[in-house]
């Protein structure tokens, strides 16, 4: 009698944890599956145009998408401790700069190379991380050139035409004599810089920025970049340029007074410059002194989906689904970001927005981010060597050697194992 107590017991237990299983993401509802997608919540244009795109995919696929909304650097943080709690979405959307360290950590589903046969080498990337890729590309993102249309009559094309804006009068900055604010762009910030770097011959990691231990930021091209970004600092800009934590609002503040020319700036800053009413024109980061294209991080995002998705096959149709042509564009015309797919592209192209049209072009010269882990000690080490060159404290050579010194070593401490 007690076993058969103890075997109902049991078989009860086993229902009710059947039943809570059936509550997670990726479960059979009603004879279909569930695909739980995250998205978000700080845009409502990500879930409505999730729930504008998602009838068709779930009547083809038997399956009901069921929309969360939550910040997605929360979801994404959140991961390894709702993943194996079976708390976590089946698939959502991530910056090309965190897919990398996910998938190395287990946490992102790997995808076929198939799956991105409409990208170039650059585009696949982005989500790829030794021989392995971990998502499908959605967006590009690239800085720009922002230009005032009633201050500035011809757009620059050169920095040859900046270093001119930089000695009209119009531009003088009142309380610092000899001052200049004709082109303005935050370099002291290394996110705003390496296109400086890069167009130089600098760069972040050997191979394609998978080798941390090789660090090409104190190179010959690297040393002649912040050299030439030194005499910005010094000679044309104002003292307050050099600060790493304001120098971006001074820029903004400057741009949207009509007190600056042209700022170099991320497409995300339009909305501030409409608002201010500045007749302002979009365009590539004109050519370097050298001939080069300044050559900016390529950044945007992608579709991921969980590791621990219970339903991987759905979870990688969705993610191709979602990323073509045609969803693609109506993405952009649902939040304004511009699609990585060439011909939802071509639509943009033929179209009346000049800011994504700069950046479709500006991204064509940037290099993805490196999205290894080390990656993490480029950003706080970087922007001290920038400023204590800007200021004097160092010469330009020594400032970039000391940095890369002390990356190496850091490197080589936290990250011993690998």
């Amino acid at each position: 009698m007690k076993f058969i107590k103890k075997t109902i017991s049991v078989l009860v237990m086993f229902g009710l944890v059947m039943m809570l299983a059936a509550c997670g993401a990726g479960d059979s509802k009603n004879g279909k599956n569930t695909l739980v997608v995250s998205v978000d919540s700080s845009n409502k244009a990500y879930a409505e145009f999730v729930n504008s795109v998602k009838g068709k995919f779930e009547k083809e696929n038997n399956v009901t998408v069921k929309v969360v909304k939550k910040p997605m650097f929360d979801q994404l943080t959140t991961l390894t401790l709702d993943g194996p709690a079976g708390k976590a979405p089946d698939v959502m959307l991530a910056p090309y700069d965190r897919v990398g360290a996910l998938g190395q950590q287990g946490q992102l589903l790997a995808v076929d190379k198939s799956m991105l046969s409409f990208l170039n080498e650059k585009g696949q990337r982005q989500v790829q991380v030794g021989k392995k890729y971990y998502g499908v590309p959605l967006t590009i993102e690239a800085l720009v050139m922002f230009y005032n249309k009633d201050l500035v009559k011809k757009k620059p094309t050169t920095f040859k035409d900046l270093e001119a804006l930089a000695k009209d009068k119009q531009f003088a900055f009142k309380t610092e004599s000899g001052k200049n604010t004709g082109f303005l762009a935050k370099w002291t910030d290394f996110y705003f810089g390496y296109g400086l770097y890069a167009g130089y011959g600098g760069y972040v990691f050997g191979k394609n920025n998978t080798d941390p231990k090789d660090i090409g930021l104190n190179n010959e091209g690297s040393v002649e970049a912040v050299t030439y970004a030194v005499n910005w600092f010094k000679n044309v800009w104002p003292k307050g340029m050099q600060d790493v934590k304001s120098a971006g609002n001074f820029v903004t503040d400057q741009f949207v007074k009509g007190k600056a020319g042209a700022v170099i700036d991320g497409p995300w800053q339009a909305a501030t410059y409409k608002k201010s009413k500045i007749n302002y024109g979009v365009a590539k980061i004109p050519t370097l002194p050298n001939g080069n294209e300044y050559k900016p991080f390529a950044g945007g995002k992608a579709w991921v989906a969980s590791a621990y998705t219970k339903n991987p096959g759905i979870a990688k149709k969705w993610l191709s689904y979602v990323t073509n042509a045609e969803n693609s564009y109506e993405f952009y015309k649902e939040t304004s970001e511009i699609p990585i797919n060439s011909k939802a592209q071509d639509k943009v192209n033929k179209s009346d927005d000049q800011l994504s049209q700069a950046v479709i072009t500006q991204y064509e010269s940037s290099i993805p981010m490196p999205s290894i882990p080390e990656m993490a000690e480029i950003w706080t080490t970087m922007e001290p060597a920038m400023f204590n060159a800007a200021s004097g404290k160092k010469s330009p050579k020594q400032a970039l050697n000391d940095a890369v010194s002390s990356l190496h070593k850091t490197i080589k401490q936290k990250y011993k194992d690998k």
